[in-house]
């Protein structure tokens, strides 16, 4: 899964069908982070801000990373009756931040594109003295689906395009977990994660679950007749189940604090 830069294409399919994030995990994240108002903050892969929302309404003062130029002016856009944000078209990996600088690091199913022994050290100088990294992802769309809708969806993806069927077990699931918390770990920069999930069911009706298909970078490597059939053949089988069909969501959210050297 390479081609990060396709978001930059499928912004408004992205906001509309990319579940959010519960207001459970912003409160967990501020109080692990034990964030005072003037607290400054660093988003790595704002997307259309589905977890900026809640930092940038609550009032800190947060910059957002984004690749995208057409991504960075929505946010702008979206934005800008607010003063406290701020949108810069630049990787984490080049991103000339000063030393010391914020209280909260976070990144919302972004960070998977950026090398761990690469940013996690960065983040760590990029981080004040007690200052935290929340990382979190959505897992949903990754996992073995459960459901029989999903399953027969899966099924669609099977027998049109094989290469897009590329689902992880729970067990592979599982081992992913526990990559982040080592992976958090690098160096020895930060302490021992909290991790914390959540869970909770979404109802698509047929228009958006296309939608959701659509903001996958994967499903951009495809050709057009295989995007063409997959696309047509869950729309009439989402139709035939009444048009809607119910997604389970799980976010799983990792934090740690700079440790003190």
């Amino acid at each position: 899964m390479e081609n990060k830069h396709v978001f930059n294409d499928v912004i408004s399919d992205y906001e509309i069908a990319r579940p959010g994030y519960p207001i459970e995990l912003f409160n967990d994240i501020v109080d692990y982070s034990i964030l005072k108002n003037d607290a400054k903050i660093l988003e790595i892969g704002s997307g259309p801000g589905q977890a900026t929302d809640y930092f940038v309404k609550n009032r800190y003062s947060i910059t957002g990373l984004e690749i995208g130029e057409r991504q960075v002016q929505y946010l702008l856009e979206k934005y800008f009756e607010y003063n406290n944000f701020n949108s810069i078209c630049s990787s984490f990996e080049e991103f000339d931040g000063l030393k010391e600088t914020y209280d909260l690091i976070f990144s919302a199913t972004a960070f998977h594109w950026v090398k761990p022994e690469v940013g996690y050290p960065k983040a760590y100088n990029l981080l004040k003295k007690n200052g935290v990294m929340a990382v979190f992802w959505h897992m949903a769309s990754i996992i073995e689906p459960k459901t029989e809708m999903l399953i027969e969806i899966r099924n669609i993806y099977r027998k049109l395009a094989p290469e897009f069927d590329d689902y992880l077990s729970f067990e592979e699931a599982e081992d992913l977990h526990n990559l982040r918390f080592s992976e958090i770990q690098t160096n020895n920069l930060f302490d021992r994660p909290v991790s914390k999930i959540y869970r909770w069911n979404d109802e698509y009706t047929t228009e958006r679950y296309l939608k959701l298909i659509n903001s996958i970078s994967d499903f951009h490597d495809l050709d057009n007749d295989k995007k063409k059939a997959i696309l047509e053949t869950v729309a009439d089988y989402i139709n035939s189940k009444n048009g809607k069909i119910v997604v389970p969501q799980e976010v799983r959210l990792y934090m740690a604090r700079k440790l003190i050297k």
